[in-house]
């Protein structure tokens, strides 16, 4: 699905569907400014976006997933890929792309963003009159997307510390439990890749709102848009070790409750030998007897 966003002479924000490269060509050429947004784009669709960016070898990065570290040059294009994590059984990322080329802004992205699109979509309508100059709306956009996934990122944090309240109640309750060592090692793995995440995501943010990225446009607004996000993030980053720590407690529960049975097992394994022992003393003692008599 393609949709493409421009903004009229009132300073209003104007929708509406697209089907083709000669379309959108040609709505680029009439608009003083261009948002096109693909959502789940089809293979046609794919074929847009290389005509668009004049570049095929990147789609099959945007095909791939493939989350990029820091902007990517793209002949005269700068490309983001900005990481949006699920978490629903097991931890999920998503990325969204941001490619913003001259007066035309371009995102890429499945229906997991939508909320996030959306939310961007409303404050960038909100604020359109107090914009009004193409590059300033692409680098606000980018801003807002960043902000609205980085708050979705962060209830994915919440998500994985709500899994490790269950796992510790899980040991508690049977500490002998071999599924709990799995659930703890699967929960370590995604704690990994959603710091490393987190971080490149937090690096991105702060060069952005530092000017160190060309063709963004970073006004006061969008170093406060992007401030609020960076912090958060970094203090849930140093948060992360908590939650480790909590993980690698319930090991060491685990590793006391098997100390524990051992010693148990041993306890018994004695009491039955000093069985054993008086039995056969006795029944010496028995022998001895009728031998006696």
């Amino acid at each position: 699905m393609i949709w493409v966003y421009t903004v009229t002479e009132s300073n209003e924000l104007h929708a509406r569907d697209a089907s083709s490269l000669k379309e959108l060509q040609n709505l680029n050429k009439e608009a003083d400014w261009l948002w096109i947004d693909f959502m789940d784009p089809s293979d046609k669709e794919f074929e847009v976006i290389a005509g668009l960016l004049e570049k095929t070898e990147i789609v099959s990065d945007i095909k791939g997933q493939k989350i990029f570290s820091r902007p990517e040059r793209v002949n005269d294009c700068i490309l983001f890929s900005l990481p949006h994590t699920v978490f629903k059984d097991a931890l999920n990322t998503f990325p969204i792309y941001v490619i913003i080329k001259n007066k035309t802004l371009l995102t890429v992205r499945n229906g997991y963003s939508s909320k996030a699109m959306k939310n961007a979509l409303k404050t960038f309508e909100d604020c359109v009159g107090k914009i009004c100059e193409g590059s300033v709306n692409s680098s606000f956009i980018l801003s807002r997307l960043f902000h609205e996934i980085s708050n979705e990122n962060l209830d994915v944090v919440m998500a994985l510390r709500e899994r490790i309240d269950k796992i510790e109640e899980q040991a508690l309750a049977n500490p002998a439990d071999k599924k709990i060592s799995r659930s703890v090692f699967a929960t370590k793995r995604e704690l990994s890749a959603l710091e490393r995440i987190l971080w490149s995501q937090r690096e991105l943010m702060l060069s952005v709102s530092e000017g160190m990225v060309p063709m963004i446009e970073t006004s006061e607004e969008i170093r406060a848009t992007l401030s609020h996000p960076i912090n958060n993030i970094s203090r849930e980053i140093s948060l992360l070790d908590s939650h480790n720590n909590a993980l690698d407690s319930i090991l060491s529960l685990q590793d006391l409750g098997m100390i524990h049975r051992v010693e148990r097992n041993l306890i018994y394994l004695t009491i039955m030998a000093l069985i054993v022992s008086v039995l056969l003393i006795l029944l010496e003692i028995d022998i001895i007897s009728l031998l006696s008599s």
